[in-house]
């Protein structure tokens, strides 16, 4: 178990498993949305229109998915992880995401070589200021903390 302390707040780092995992869900899901996109234009006639529209949106899922509630995309909920900014703890922005995503996408298998150091930041969460951290109880009552606050960035 890796630990790491942001903004005086201690974090568990997600294991490398975790990460693998949801990030293979969240591509389950950009498949899902391509092939439910494509089932439901084919039926309407819009055939070649719906697979560019299938794709936009599942491009679109991929670059700002860290950006949704808590800085959790879809698979990162089932895993019970999220992404934070390394520097002060708050939930991933959608530019954050689309920082980290881009270059993942660019970089591919060899971004995740970058996953053994220290952090476990690949090239996209260090140019992005981010981290992958566990979700835990604590965690989600710090964010309702925020959210008293007046700092609704995690809604």
């Amino acid at each position: 178990m890796r630990t790491i302390e942001v903004a005086e707040k201690r974090y568990e780092l997600a294991s490398l498993w975790a990460r693998w995992f949801g990030q293979f869900l969240d591509g389950v899901i950009y498949c899902v949305i391509i092939v439910v996109g494509l089932i439901l234009l084919t039926f309407t006639g819009l055939a070649e229109i719906g697979v560019v529209i299938a794709i936009i949106l599942a491009l679109l899922y991929y670059l700002f998915q860290d950006g949704l509630r808590n800085g959790q995309s879809y698979g990162k909920r089932i895993m019970k992880t999220k992404v934070i900014d390394s520097r002060n703890g708050s939930p991933c922005t959608f530019g954050q995401s689309f920082i980290r995503n881009l270059l993942l996408s660019i970089l591919g298998f060899i971004d995740w070589i970058f996953i053994f150091g220290e952090k476990r930041q690949l090239l996209g969460d260090k140019a992005a200021k981010t981290l992958v951290v566990k979700f835990t109880e604590k965690s989600a009552s710090e964010l309702a903390d925020l959210s008293d606050n007046g700092d609704d960035r995690s809604l």
